[in-house]
């Protein structure tokens, strides 16, 4: 058999048939090669880029208490942050947020403020994932001097009826700082309308009088599902 120098062993090992394939075999055919044109192997298509499902730059909140808080930018719709519990705790707006995390052009602005005490409430994500696979879930946070000193992440697949901890316990600074959890090994919550995240503050300063946590550019990101 004639050797084609542009193919080597392991693309004989993996043949794709398919229209294209074929006609390239044809073609091979016409040029008297045909006893190679099984040979003939297409690169396989590249992988679907992952894109922004929900995001919440919070540049736009209003003054005062908040109760709900519709993400920013969502390609699904019905997004939204909640802080429900019990005690003084509240959300506000902070200025200035950051720039960390955010999407190209976003600027720093607002930030979302969930204020102290913190141990009786939870920090409740609204983010339907249907037609999405290989989630990300990340943010920019810092903490105030008086702030719960962690967080901790979980993820709902009917609604919040039931919770799985997911990341770990994430240790919170002064500082602003970007953190990323990495759901794409969880199949669960995949092309799911019903799906929930939940942060809770934790650690020393969780029931304090005051301080709080400051987070903005809240993400999610999926791979549309093919």
């Amino acid at each position: 058999m004639p050797a084609l120098t542009q193919h080597n062993h392991e693309a004989r090992m993996t043949r794709i048939w398919s229209r294209t394939s074929r006609a390239v075999a044809m073609t091979l055919a016409g040029l008297g090669l045909a006893a190679c044109v099984e040979d003939a192997v297409l690169a396989p298509p590249p992988p679907n880029p992952a894109e922004v499902v929900h995001y919440w730059h919070f540049n736009a909140l209003p003054a005062g208490t908040l109760t709900a808080v519709a993400a920013d930018v969502s390609t699904l719709g019905g997004a939204e942050i909640t802080y429900p519990g019990t005690g003084a705790g509240y959300m506000d707006q902070v200025s200035p947020g950051s720039d960390l995390n955010a999407e190209v052009g976003t600027v720093a602005g607002l930030g979302l403020r969930p204020r102290n005490p913190a141990n009786t409430r939870e920090l409740i994500i609204v983010a339907p994932s249907t037609g999405y696979e290989d989630l990300e879930l990340s943010w920019a946070v810092q903490r105030s001097s008086a702030g719960a000193a962690q967080e901790e992440v979980f993820y709902s697949v009917n609604g919040g009826t039931t919770w799985v901890a997911v990341g770990g316990v994430f240790a919170v600074s002064e500082t602003w700082e970007v953190m990323t959890i990495d759901l794409a090994p969880i199949a669960a919550v995949d092309n799911l309308a019903g799906l929930r995240f939940r942060i809770l503050f934790t650690g020393a300063g969780a029931d304090g009088a005051s301080g709080n946590h400051r987070i903005d550019n809240l993400k999610i990101t999926g791979v549309p599902i093919s």
